[in-house]
């Protein structure tokens, strides 16, 4: 029995038992052909593939958060392309848990061959390793960059109720009753909760922090008027928006949304602390070979130029990135700078 099967177009693993049937198959056929016995199997030092005959087996694709995100569909269609180019299947699996740091730390401890991949977001790459104190891994030292997926603004929305139409009032009121004013996040040492640090730092405000479990209670209480404003992902803020259910004030960023074109960007409103977006990349485990990430680095930025990838991309109100490996390595660098930062002046950590 095969390890991988076809199931509706695309390629799934199956169970443990099945695995050991091929495994078995395999070693019986290696013994046969006068290969390598299981023992000298064990004791054999496993052999580095080059990029001519990579990838030699499936390919893991780690995404450190539960299925259903924003992130998901994007890292499926990235690897259904990659799939298809490179020659193997590329599975898409999800490890979530501690702000993500479960499903990069496992990429970081893996093998440097190029079969097993992070496709990260900007939690995993440069907030959560300083928020959680057992991260078990650098964003620059662990991981061989790849390229930048995708990036996105987060949408500052206010509760109806606030009578808040723009950032210039938030901003007022808060000056007026410090610490009256508060803000919802999705949790400890999420991007909504920096965004929001850097928000009241770079005004000179003070606002309080709610963190939630999670987007959706927050944008629950938001609507109910619970708390007063919320950084959320555009692509979850949109139809609130519309509904009347929440006010957008403002997107992070430099560019406007096309989903929400009516809301003026940060940089617009000269606040350029929170001129920065929430984004997705992929990476490989540091020590993995400059040609193998050429490789997936050149099928990547193929894969941001199908047409069914930009129009998935367009629906989510976010845009592809793409790029050299260079420049991943530069944005983690300085973002890492940005968030850590922030980080350490607010004494924020998760255990």
């Amino acid at each position: 029995m095969r390890p991988w099967r076809q199931a509706g177009g695309t390629m799934v693993r199956i169970g443990r038992r099945g695995m050991g049937g091929f495994l078995a198959a395999g070693l019986a056929a290696a013994r046969g052909s006068g290969g390598a016995t299981p023992a000298a199997a064990q004791t054999a030092a496993p052999a580095t593939p080059q990029a001519a005959d990579w990838p030699q087996r499936p390919v893991t694709i780690i995404s450190p958060f539960a299925a259903g995100g924003q992130s998901d569909p994007i890292g499926r269609a990235v690897a259904l392309h990659l799939q298809r180019s490179l020659g193997q299947p590329f599975v898409l699996e999800n490890r979530s848990g501690a702000g993500g740091t479960i499903g990069a730390q496992f990429v970081a401890r893996a093998a440097a061959d190029g079969h097993t991949l992070l496709f990260g977001t900007t939690s995993s790459f440069v907030i959560a390793p300083f928020v959680y104190r057992e991260a078990g891994y650098d964003p620059a030292a662990s991981f061989a960059p790849v390229a930048v997926v995708s990036e996105g603004p987060m949408i500052l929305t206010a509760s109806p109720g606030t009578g808040f139409r723009s950032v210039a009032e938030v901003v007022a009121a808060a000056r007026r009753t410090p610490g009256e004013v508060t803000y919802a996040s999705a949790g400890n040492g999420s991007l909504p909760h920096l965004l929001g640090e850097l928000l009241a730092r770079s005004t000179g405000t003070r606002l309080t922090h709610v963190p939630y479990r999670g987007g959706a209670p927050a944008m629950n209480d938001l609507i109910g008027g619970q708390v007063d404003l919320f950084f959320e992902a555009v692509a979850n803020v949109a139809p609130h928006v519309e509904g009347g259910r929440v006010v957008a004030l403002m997107g992070t960023g430099q560019e406007r949304t096309p989903l929400l074109p009516q809301v003026p960007t940060a940089g617009e409103l000269e606040l350029a602390a929170l001129t920065l977006t929430s984004w997705t990349g992929l990476a490989a485990p540091a020590g993995t070979p400059a040609a193998i990430v050429e490789r997936l680095n050149a099928a990547t930025n193929e894969a941001l130029r199908l047409p069914a990838v930009r129009a998935l991309l367009e629906r989510s109100g976010i845009r592809g990135v793409g790029g050299n490996p260079a420049a991943m390595a530069a944005r983690i660098g300085r973002e890492s700078g940005i968030y850590r930062g922030v980080i350490a002046e607010a004494r924020i950590a998760v255990e």
